[in-house]
C-alpha cells in the first residue's frame, strides 16, 4: 500500500478524515484506494442521520459490524430500521445487553476480515435490499445476509425481528 495522502495530517479537530493511496500489483499495475471516514465520524459524534445520507447498503452493513465491535447497543438502535416496531431506546439497550451482545460479538468477530460484500441485485428493490458478506477461512466459506430498508434518507439495517428471536430464546431457555 503506498500513501499518497497523509493520514497523520489532520484535516479537521477529529483527524484525517479523507485520503487516497494506492495498492502495487507484482507487475507494477496500480488501483486507486480512496477513503472518506468524515460522515461516520461526524454522525459517532453528533448522532446526526443526515451524516449518513450518502452511505450505500454495503457501507452501513460495515458500520453494522464495527457498531458489533464496539459493543455500542446506542449507534446500533440508531440504524437500525424501525417500521414501527422498535422498542424505546432504554429498552432496546437494555435487551441488546441481556439478549444480544454475545451473539453480535461474535458475529462481529467472523467477518472483520470479509472476501466481499454486495448487495444481492436479484432481490433488490428500490428502497429494500440484501446485503451478502462473505469470509473465508482456509477450506471454510461463510455467508450472512442482512437485510436493509431506507428510512429518514439512511439505509437501516432490518435487524429487529433477529433480536426479537434472541429475546424469545433466552426466554424459552429460562423457562424450562
Amino acid at each position: 500500500m503506498g500513501e499518497i495522502t497523509d493520514h497523520l495530517h489532520y484535516d479537521d479537530d477529529i483527524g484525517c478524515l479523507t485520503g487516497d493511496g494506492f495498492v502495487q500489483a507484482p507487475d507494477g499495475s496500480r488501483a486507486g484506494v480512496i477513503w472518506q471516514v468524515e460522515g461516520f465520524t461526524r454522525f459517532k459524534v453528533e448522532r446526526n442521520l443526515q451524516n449518513l445520507y450518502n452511505f450505500t447498503p454495503e457501507d452501513m452493513v460495515l458500520i453494522y459490524l464495527y457498531c458489533l465491535s464496539i459493543g455500542d447497543p446506542d449507534l446500533i438502535y440508531a440504524i437500525t430500521f424501525n417500521g414501527g416496531q422498535l422498542p424505546e431506546q432504554d429498552k432496546f439497550r437494555k435487551n441488546y445487553f441481556e439478549y444480544v451482545m454475545n451473539y453480535d460479538s461474535e458475529t462481529a468477530v467472523h467477518y472483520r476480515y470479509f472476501d466481499s460484500i454486495k448487495v444481492d441485485e436479484s432481490t433488490a428493490e428500490e428502497n429494500r435490499v440484501t446485503v451478502l458478506i462473505t469470509v473465508s477461512i482456509e477450506t471454510t466459506t461463510h455467508s450472512m445476509a442482512l437485510g436493509l430498508q431506507k428510512e429518514d434518507q439512511v439505509w437501516k439495517l432490518d435487524i429487529y425481528p433477529m433480536i426479537k428471536e434472541y429475546i424469545n430464546k433466552a426466554s424459552k431457555n429460562k423457562t424450562k
